[in-house]
């Protein structure tokens, strides 16, 4: 049976706590849709990652600016998410260095180790089945891809 679903879209403003806002809406509309538990924790914890990115990176730190999310079931019943910015975009090498890079967990006895930066994309990458990076005039998408199995 396949799962008939309205496309979720909204616009938000960015601030400290946007990324939060915009989960605890995500959490509501895939429970209605019958989504896992478990795929909604994954996807709660990249729809932060990738929000985070934009109001650090896109936007420096800058509040009320757009952040517009959107999410939809596709033909194949995988879940697709947009999220937008009108911000500072990446270049491609720079999202595909992101992408790639290596996880490195922290070691109490080497601070080279602490930082969480450039941990974002690759906990992304790795919890989701494809992510993308799409750039349209001033307006920087990130398309994240994920089996609702």
């Amino acid at each position: 049976m396949d799962i008939v679903t309205e496309r979720f879209s909204k616009q938000y403003s960015s601030s400290p706590d946007v990324s939060r806002d915009i989960a605890e809406d995500m959490q509501e509309y895939l429970r209605n849709n019958q989504v896992s538990q478990e795929i909604i924790d994954q996807i709660e914890l990249c729809l932060v990652e990738v929000v985070n990115n934009a109001y650090e990176h896109a936007y420096q730190y800058s509040d009320e600016l757009p952040i517009e999310c959107s999410c939809f079931f596709n033909s194949n019943n995988e879940l697709v998410f947009e999220v937008s910015d009108y911000g500072k975009s990446m270049s491609k090498e720079e999202f595909n260095r992101a992408v790639s890079g290596e996880f490195i967990e922290p070691d109490p006895e080497d601070p080279e180790t602490w930082t969480t930066s450039g941990r974002g994309f690759i906990i992304v990458v790795q919890l989701t089945d494809n992510l993308e990076y799409i750039q349209n005039g001033n307006k920087n998408t990130f398309k994240i891809l994920k089996r609702a199995e």
